[in-house]
C-alpha cells in the first residue's frame, strides 16, 4: 500500500518535471521549427490535448514515459511536403497512413477506397525503396509526405497526428495502415461520405471496427498473384470481448480469428479508424485515441480486412520477432507467428467457420457489427 502511494507520487512528481519540458518543446518547434505552419489556435489545441494524454498514462499508476515519443515525433520529425494540395469536404474522409516498402498493398489500399468515393489520401512514405514511395508520387490524389527518421510504434503516432495536423479538425479521417481496409455494409452502392453523413446525423464521432485477418487456402506466407481474389476468407465466430485498460478507463476489446485459433495470439483486434476530429483528438495507440472516455461510446458499425501473411513478409516478420523489435509488445506477437509457421508450414488458417467475403452483406455473420445500413434497402 505505501509503496503503491509512494510510486503514484513519484510519478506525479517527474510528470510535473516533464510537463514543463514538453512545453518547451512544442514551443521551440512552433516558433521556428516543424510546428510553424500551425495556427496559434490549432496550435494551442494540439499542446493541450497531447500533454493531457501523456497525464493521464503517467499519472494513474500507469507510467506513460514511453509515450513521451509521441510528441518528440509530433514536434521534432522532420517531414519533407513532397505533395500537398487543397482541402476537401469534410465529410469525405481524408485517408490518412504511413507506409514503408509495400508497393502491392498500398495499391490494393488505394484502388480500394477511390472506390468508396475518396479523393485525398495523405501518406507519409518512411524511405522506401521498393517503389512504393514513385508509384505515391504518380498518384495526382495522393498528398505525400517523407520522412527518414527510424520506425518506432509510438514514434508512428506521432506522425499519424502530424499529417491529421495539416488538415485541421472538424473533419472526418480514416487512420489505417497499408495492411488495412474498412469494409461497411452498404459500400458496393453508397460511398464512404454517405456514411459519414449518416454518422453525422446521428451525432456519432466515432465508429469503432472489427479486424477480420484475411487468409487463402493455401498456407500462410504464400504466393499470391492476386491479393483480394486469393485472401478471400475470414473467420465468422471465433471472436471474444474482453475488458482492458486505455489510460484510467477500462474499455470493451476484440480477439480472436485464426491468430487466436492457431497461435494463442491475443493481439487486440478492435480499432477505430473512422473518425470525426474535434479539438482534444490524440492517436496515442494504432487501435483508439484521446479522450478514452469516448472509447466506450463508440458503435462497432465496421470490419477491417486485414492482409496479414503474405509472401513477402516472411522475412520483414522475422525481423519484427527479433529481441530488438521496434514494434508493439516488443515483437512478441511477431515471436507467437514465427513459432507457429516453423512448427505447421503447410497449415492452413481453414476451418469449418471459415467464410468467404463475397460482398458487404458478410459482415452480418459477425456478431459485433452493428447493424446500420445506407444503401435504403
Amino acid at each position: 500500500m505505501i509503496k503503491s502511494f509512494l510510486r503514484r507520487v513519484t510519478y506525479i512528481l517527474l510528470y510535473g518535471l516533464y510537463k514543463i519540458y514538453f512545453s518547451i518543446i512544442f514551443d521551440r518547434s512552433f516558433k521556428k521549427g516543424e510546428l510553424s505552419y500551425l495556427s496559434k489556435e490549432d496550435f494551442r489545441a494540439w499542446k493541450k490535448s497531447m500533454i493531457s494524454m501523456i497525464k493521464e498514462y503517467w499519472c494513474k499508476e500507469r507510467c506513460g514515459f514511453i509515450l513521451r515519443k509521441i510528441i518528440y515525433s509530433f514536434c521534432n520529425s522532420h517531414f519533407k511536403i513532397i505533395r500537398k494540395t487543397g482541402q476537401c469536404d469534410k465529410n469525405n474522409p481524408i485517408v490518412v497512413l504511413c507506409v514503408k516498402n509495400d508497393l502491392n498493398r498500398i495499391q490494393m489500399l488505394v484502388d480500394h477506397y477511390r472506390k468508396l468515393g475518396v479523393v485525398k489520401f495523405a501518406i507519409l512514405d518512411n524511405d522506401s525503396y521498393d517503389g512504393t514511395f514513385q508509384w505515391l508520387f504518380d498518384q495526382p490524389d495522393v498528398d505525400l509526405y517523407q520522412c527518414t527518421e527510424p520506425y518506432q510504434t509510438n514514434v508512428k503516432e506521432g506522425w499519424i497526428n502530424r499529417l491529421i495536423s495539416y488538415y485541421g479538425f472538424d473533419r472526418w479521417y480514416v487512420v489505417t495502415d497499408s495492411d488495412e481496409l474498412v469494409v461497411y455494409r452498404g459500400m458496393e452502392n453508397s460511398s464512404i461520405s454517405e456514411l459519414t453523413m449518416k454518422l453525422d446525423n446521428l451525432g456519432v464521432k466515432r465508429v469503432k471496427a472489427i479486424t477480420l485477418d484475411t487468409y487463402s487456402k493455401s498456407a500462410m506466407f504464400s504466393e499470391t498473384s492476386n491479393i483480394r481474389a486469393d485472401y478471400k476468407w475470414i473467420d465468422s465466430d471465433s471472436y471474444r470481448e474482453m475488458p482492458t485498460k486505455a489510460g484510467s478507463y477500462t474499455i470493451r476489446r476484440f480477439t480472436g480469428g485464426p491468430r487466436y485459433r492457431l497461435m494463442n495470439s491475443k493481439i487486440p483486434l478492435d480499432k477505430h479508424p473512422l473518425v470525426f476530429w474535434e479539438k482534444g483528438t490524440v492517436s496515442d495507440n494504432a487501435h483508439f485515441q484521446f479522450p478514452h472516455n469516448r472509447i466506450n461510446e463508440a458503435p462497432c458499425l465496421i470490419g477491417i480486412l486485414h492482409y496479414k501473411f503474405l509472401k513477402n513478409d516472411l522475412e520483414e516478420y522475422k525481423k519484427r520477432a527479433s529481441d530488438k523489435s521496434n514494434f508493439a509488445d516488443h515483437g512478441n506477437f511477431y515471436r507467437q507467428y514465427m513459432s507457429f509457421f516453423d512448427e505447421q508450414k503447410q497449415q492452413s488458417f481453414m476451418y469449418e467457420g471459415s467464410v468467404e467475403f463475397s460482398s458487404s452483406e458478410v459482415l452480418k455473420k459477425i456478431k459485433f457489427i452493428e447493424e446500420l445500413r445506407i444503401d435504403n434497402k
